[in-house]
């Protein structure tokens, strides 16, 4: 079980406002790193009702790298493929600053485990990552992006556990989802299929 799961909080309603990136590098089904890098959004200016989601203010980023200073390190650190809870939102962000920054897309398939529990755990009334978080007993801090990041990763796992499954591609396959793509100019949504 390889892959990386990714969280950003952004600044503002633009999505290219990324202000903490967070992920967790799970190696063979361990989580072997995680890291967590506050940003210079873009533009730069907060929304109360962001600062009042995750408490990032103006004065946390004030000497923060922007995107474009910590993009390669952040292409680095990312092994496998990409997980993300509302994956949706995540691969947005990414795709729009990018674009805006004139940058490939990498390459890569991405898994989203709000997809996944909703399939898996139908029974649910929510499928909100804290209280999917509660339901496989890992405490942790909603709206930090590495504690987010931490969060999606044992989701993962315990669904891949529960389902006996060996792989984060084995787990896609064997569930009715459109596995979600990554690529040069271009993407594929992740989604249930119908």
């Amino acid at each position: 079980m390889n892959f990386t799961a990714l969280d950003f909080e952004t600044a503002n309603a633009k999505r290219t406002s990324i202000c903490s990136v967070g992920m967790a590098i799970v190696e063979d089904g361990k989580i072997v790193k995680t890291t967590h890098q506050l940003i210079k959004p873009t533009p730069n200016y907060f929304d109360y009702q962001n600062i009042a989601i995750h408490g990032i203010r103006p004065s946390d980023v004030e000497n923060a790298p922007s995107f474009e200073e910590y993009w390669p390190e952040m292409q680095s650190i990312i092994k496998g493929p990409l997980v993300a809870h509302n994956a949706s939102f995540d691969m947005s962000v990414l795709r729009y600053i990018l674009d805006h920054l004139d940058c490939p897309y990498p390459e890569t398939d991405y898994y989203c485990t709000l997809v996944m529990t909703r399939i898996v755990w139908s029974h649910l009334r929510s499928h909100k990552l804290n209280q999917l978080a509660d339901l496989i007993g890992f405490k942790f801090s909603h709206h930090n992006a590495e504690e987010d990041a931490k969060a999606c990763a044992m989701l993962v796992m315990a669904l891949s556990s529960q389902l006996e499954v060996e792989t984060i591609c084995d787990l896609g396959k064997g569930l009715p989802m459109r596995i979600g793509a990554l690529y040069e100019r271009g993407y594929r949504p992740c989604g249930k299929q119908r």
